[in-house]
């Protein structure tokens, strides 16, 4: 796989297990992955009652054999640690993360220059868009949920940056790729399309940053977008995807994400 598919990898795992929750016990199996992995390591067995951020990351690197980069722990300073002794650690709160990276969060963060405290919590980016990112976080209010925050804003810690590019096994093809604004993009994520933002019409041969934003979401709700996930292009699976999706919501089934399947789409 090239870099940018081992990091499509990360977010479309991560974004796979989205809704996973302690209510109903469905969290459970990150859990176990994760303990998978801490016995190949070492490391603290966990039980289902102990915070499991970390954890989460973990699963997602071990699911996707990636732990050699994406450094396990369970918990958020030990990660840091691990990603400092590497000379993969970002302190810069404004740095140009990726999708793939890992951002560590401090609660007690003031604001005021780079944060340099204890870390609460952390979560992998599934898109980065020039102003902001989408996070998919384990044990966010108890479940697995995504976070949009702000480049270089309040209460980032910092950086997890695993080298993708030494785990890379073809080398990149150079694509030139225009980008919707930032944050157009982060609005469809975000569902502030609901009050009445007009979005694109997009179908089979669309690409880009509105693509990737569907694919995400129908990959939340438990479509698959096929085995590259959420990379942009509306290929024939995203297209089988929204198919199967507008047949499940009473829709037109032409595979074109106008105005309707975008509000199915955004509504919780």
């Amino acid at each position: 796989m090239t870099e940018a598919e081992q990091r499509n990898l990360v977010a479309t795992t991560a974004t796979n297990w989205l809704g996973r929750k302690e209510a109903d016990g469905s969290f459970k199996p990150i859990i176990d992955v994760y303990n998978e992995c801490a016995k190949a390591f070492g490391l603290y067995i966990m039980k289902y009652t102990d915070p499991w951020c970390a954890a989460f990351v973990t699963a997602v690197a071990w699911a996707c054999g990636l732990t050699s980069i994406i450094f396990p722990e369970c918990s958020c300073d030990r990660m840091i640690q691990l990603y400092k002794n590497a000379g993969r650690w970002q302190e810069r709160d404004d740095y140009d993360a990726m999708v793939g990276d890992v951002i560590f969060y401090d609660w007690d963060d003031d604001g005021v220059g780079d944060c340099v405290g204890s870390s609460d919590h952390v979560g992998l980016i599934a898109v980065a868009t020039d102003t902001a990112f989408l996070v998919i976080e384990g044990n966010k209010s108890d479940e697995v949920g995504q976070r949009t925050i702000q480049r270089n804003s309040r209460f980032i810690r910092g950086f997890g940056c695993p080298d993708y590019a030494s785990k890379a096994t073809q080398e990149e093809v150079s694509t030139v790729a225009v980008e919707e604004p930032a944050t157009i993009v982060t609005t469809v994520v975000t569902t502030v399309g609901k009050a009445g933002l007009s979005l694109p019409m997009i179908r089979k041969g669309s690409a880009g940053g509105y693509v990737k934003s569907l694919q995400l979401v129908l990959i939340g709700k438990g479509y698959s977008c096929g085995k590259y996930g959420a990379d942009g292009d509306f290929g024939n699976d995203t297209e089988a995807a929204v198919f199967a999706f507008q047949r499940a919501n009473a829709l037109e089934v032409d595979g074109v994400v106008g105005d309707q399947t975008w509000g199915a789409v955004l509504a919780k």
